[in-house]
């Protein structure tokens, strides 16, 4: 008896895909055969074809990303210091204003910037460090020593990051990621937004961080990164991209906070992915 609730237990363990494993039955031409004869042997030719549709592609698992900080103006102001989870930093600038680096033609021109000079810098794929001038602990933004003295330079400005995964594919020789900023009407629009894009196979590669203001339209991979399949690029590091058609990107978005309105503001956001060359 109890070999037997052994035997029905173990079958129980077999994975529902085995049971559902699919059948294949032969499959029969519709032109004339091909057939040989030969003493010592004999040889037929046979063409074997792969036809793939064209196609374009995009993941977004984080349609919302929201950069809450009401947990830094709780009940222990101006030490309230909350646990974002590792999953938001906040951190004061390094310089007064935003460190602008014009970039060339690789970068479509665009402008690297670091946030009030502040910046990034790869970890373990897929996290990130935060490089700033110290963590922020309270909004208003505010510090004190132990003495319950104003540290200096703790009222000012500051920088929030948060990243994401985004999946693209596409079975072209060559394509193209664009993200652009197109705020709802009337809306009260977040004032300073930017962002970074780094394929998983380039991690730790300069891509370029860039301001996103409203109406505006960015590249997020450079040129030379732009080849495909995707595909093929994911397997250049299997273990950061793993063996998948789909290539992962880390998403990294900032918001710099100073003379903001309270309450909600908003910014949307389309990427947009285009095989330029098939």
């Amino acid at each position: 008896m109890r070999k037997e609730l052994f035997a029905v237990a173990a079958l129980g363990l077999v994975p529902l895909a085995l049971a559902q494993a699919p059948t294949v039955s032969p499959t029969q031409g519709n032109g004339p055969d091909a057939y040989a004869k030969g003493q010592d042997q004999a040889a037929v030719n046979q063409t074997v074809e792969l036809i793939l549709p064209k196609a374009s592609a995009l993941h977004l698992d984080v349609t919302t990303l929201t950069f809450d900080l009401t947990g830094l103006d709780g009940e222990g102001w101006p030490t309230s210091d909350p646990d974002f989870m590792g999953k938001m930093v906040c951190v004061y600038g390094r310089q007064d204003q935003d460190v602008k680096t014009q970039l060339g033609d690789n970068f479509y021109n665009q402008v690297q910037t670091l946030p009030l000079g502040t910046s990034y810098s790869v970890a373990t794929w897929p996290n990130v460090t935060i490089n700033g001038g110290g963590t922020v602990t309270a909004y208003p933004p505010i510090k004190l020593n132990q003495d319950g003295e104003l540290v200096p330079g703790s009222k000012n400005y500051f920088v929030c990051y948060r990243t994401f995964i985004l999946q693209k594919f596409s079975n072209g020789t060559q394509w193209d990621l664009t993200v652009t900023r197109n705020d709802p009407d009337q809306a009260q629009g977040i004032q300073h937004l930017y962002i970074q894009d780094n394929p998983c196979d380039t991690f730790g590669a300069a891509t370029g961080l860039y301001e996103l203001p409203n109406g505006a339209t960015l590249h997020l991979v450079p040129r030379n990164l732009q080849a495909g399949p995707t595909g093929s690029r994911s397997g250049n590091n299997p273990e950061r991209c793993g063996y998948k058609s789909w290539l992962d990107d880390l998403v990294v978005v900032a918001v710099k906070v100073n003379s903001d309105l309270w309450g909600k503001s908003t910014a949307n956001l389309t990427y947009t992915l285009a095989t330029t060359a098939w």
